[in-house]
């Protein structure tokens, strides 16, 4: 056997016994917490509303978070409400907490009469809502971070 199989060997069984330890201790990154904290009917017209929804997100890692963008769903009384993607540039700091905004456009037309109430309602009355997505970290070789809460909300005007 040569030196150069030897050494390839050895690299190779090096490099394994280094995969081996890191997949034995868990995601290197912790998914943050992120809750809605607001719904706030920004802009109003003939054919659609405009609403500014508020994230609160809780890095619970020792390193911060670089977001580079956001999916979300919202569901507001069991009924879908906003989803989507929204490309972000911001830094939840390590151990910390902070907040962003998306702002969305509904259109009266195609929303369902039943989520015209549940806005309306909201206005007086906080109503439950779901909210499900992952965020996208600028962190190589990191997969999108999922995000799964549901809790109850206000709807505001301005």
């Amino acid at each position: 056997m040569n030196t150069q199989t030897l050494g390839t060997k050895a690299i190779s069984l090096f490099l394994l016994f280094g995969l081996v330890s890191c997949a034995s201790t868990g995601p290197i990154v912790q998914k943050p917490d992120v809750t809605l904290s607001g719904i706030e009917l920004s802009g109003l017209s003939f054919t659609g509303q405009t609403f500014l929804l508020t994230f609160d997100v809780a890095n619970p890692n020792s390193f911060p978070l670089p977001i580079k963008s956001v999916r979300y769903h919202v569901r507001l009384a069991s009924h879908s409400f906003a989803s989507g993607e929204a490309p972000s540039d911001f830094l939840i700091p390590s151990a910390g907490s902070g907040e962003f905004d998306i702002s969305v456009n509904l259109d009266i037309l195609k929303s369902a009469s039943q989520l015209s109430s549940v806005l309306r309602s909201g206005l007086r009355e906080p109503v439950p809502y779901e909210l499900n997505g992952s965020l996208a970290v600028d962190i190589p070789f990191v997969k999108p971070l999922p995000f799964s809460t549901s809790g109850v909300i206000a709807v505001a005007s301005n």
